[in-house]
């Protein structure tokens, strides 16, 4: 028995170093963001009105309702909500596509004063699209509201925030550490 357990022991120590002397293990793994490409999201007019939906399921589990009475409420206060930002976008289906377009036109072209142009008359399009979104927004949560406790609300809250914020356009960001000193020392 104590020669087997020995092999066991002598196995799993050659195992491990032959890992370690690969860069296998932990070591790769630790900080996966260094490992993987950085994908950039494309920017659509879908996402800059702010149109998503939301999964029923999920929201149920990230709220913590135990209560069947209240998840078949919110599971309709959802749907219903769902059911209208699918209308909004059937129909505006093809100002979403033109804008989509133009947008895309934009990060091919280099003209500043024309981008300046598309982009306001994107904001034009979008702004009364965005509105209806958000009037839609404020319905769910003021229903939902009456349905969930006080936690239950901030945790929902904090989710729809949460969701919002991940559809909006990242903007680069300027790291003061590249930029070349200026200056250069004291004035005197």
């Amino acid at each position: 028995m104590k020669k087997i357990l020995l092999i066991v022991i002598l196995f799993l120590t050659f195992n491990i170093a032959a890992q370690r002397s690969r860069g296998g293990g932990r070591q790769q793994s630790q900080n996966p963001e260094l490992n993987q490409t950085k994908e950039v999201k494309k920017l659509t007019a879908k996402d800059i009105a702010g149109i998503f939906y939301y999964d029923v399921d999920k929201v149920i589990k990230k709220v913590k309702l135990k209560d069947d009475d209240k998840q078949y409420t919110v599971t309709k206060a959802l749907r219903n909500y769902n059911f209208k930002i699918k209308e909004i976008l059937f129909l505006n289906a093809t100002k979403f596509s033109d804008l989509d377009l133009l947008m895309n036109s934009i990060s091919k072209g280099k003209d500043n004063e024309n981008s300046r142009n598309i982009r306001e008359k994107v904001r034009k399009v979008i702004r009364p699209i965005k509105d209806s979104v958000h009037k839609n927004e404020k319905e769910l949560n003021e229903i939902l509201k009456g349905i969930l406790s006080e936690k239950q609300d901030k945790k929902w809250l904090k989710y729809q925030k949460n969701i919002i914020e991940s559809l909006q356009p990242k903007r680069p960001q300027n790291n003061n550490s590249e930029r070349p000193n200026r200056g250069g020392g004291r004035r005197q």
